[in-house]
């Protein structure tokens, strides 16, 4: 039950019908509840709020998404003994396609009629814990995993076009998993998280004390410090190029974020938007275009 709250709140900012963005608030009970918890059972605050964090919502593709996934070639592989699906279109040099926290592969369809146009092969990946992949548990890291195992299958891979927490995770795997490609294009990227730890701290009702125990259990888990996976860490390292494309509007990862980013990325070109929020920016036409000629632009 406090997991369905959850992830119909923090986590669940992407309403399954629609597609887009909308912020709701964990229930006051909830928040006293686990302050209660984290009281009376620190440990116990601390397992549950660590399943809570790295427990994504499972979207469902809307009618459209579904269509152009059935005339994708599904397959599937392991990572950590679970299986992952994803689905590959067209021929040519391979673009894989990352889809951010609580997505699914679906959201990055609107790009595949383009890369195909422009004869590229595109590959969506959901990711574990999403869509049809197995788990239940995922993180960033999880997210790196999946894409280097897609890599040795379909290397090299030309570019990556990622959204949101994606992005993060293929900088996060640029840096440590060996994932390499010529070019890249985030949309809506953030470049910290504290702002969405802050955020789930807030919401949840996560004092300091609990906090910590869930920190050194998930880099425990993980095998990593947060401050390793912080992209404005690992940005100033980078030598892929990249273009980065936000919205001036977006609520969910602020533009300020993909500023920071563009300015701590060698060479990396920022193009605003308008209007058009974290989730839609995926859709839009003049950017899809812009996001394959920055792509073909590379291939020459």
């Amino acid at each position: 039950m406090a997991n369905a709250v959850l992830n119909n709140s923090t986590n669940g900012r992407i309403n399954s019908t629609n597609g887009r963005a909308q912020r709701r608030h964990v229930p006051p009970w909830f928040r006293s509840g686990f302050r209660v918890m984290g009281a009376m059972a620190p440990a116990a605050a601390a397992t549950f709020g660590h399943r809570l964090l790295f427990t994504p919502r499972r979207l469902r593709p809307r009618d459209e998404e579904r269509a152009v996934l059935a005339r994708g070639q599904r397959f599937s592989f392991d990572v950590d003994r679970e299986r992952i699906v994803a689905r590959a279109w067209g021929e040519g040099p391979t673009v894989l396609l990352a889809h951010g926290w609580g997505g699914h592969s679906g959201q990055m369809t609107s790009l595949v009629d383009a890369l195909v146009a422009a004869h590229f092969r595109a590959v969506a990946i959901d990711f574990p814990g999403h869509g049809e992949s197995e788990g239940r548990l995922s993180s960033l890291v999880h997210f790196a995993r999946a894409m280097a195992r897609a890599s040795a299958i379909f290397k090299p891979f030309h570019g990556i076009v990622a959204h949101s927490l994606g992005a993060a995770a293929v900088t996060y795997a640029f840096a440590h998993g060996g994932l390499q490609t010529s070019r890249a294009v985030f949309f809506a990227p953030p470049s910290d998280f504290h702002t969405w730890w802050g955020h789930f701290r807030t919401q949840v009702g996560v004092s300091d004390a609990i906090w910590h125990k869930i920190q050194r259990k998930a880099e425990g888990w993980l095998d990593v410090p947060f401050e390793s996976i912080q992209p404005t860490q690992l940005a100033p390292h980078m030598s892929t190029p990249l273009l980065i494309l936000h919205d001036v509007h977006d609520r969910e990862v602020p533009i300020e974020q993909g500023e920071d980013l563009a300015r701590r990325w060698p060479g990396a070109t920022l193009q605003r938007a308008e209007h058009l929020g974290h989730v839609r920016i995926l859709h839009d036409a003049t950017l899809i275009q812009r996001a394959v000629s920055y792509l073909t632009e590379g291939a020459m």
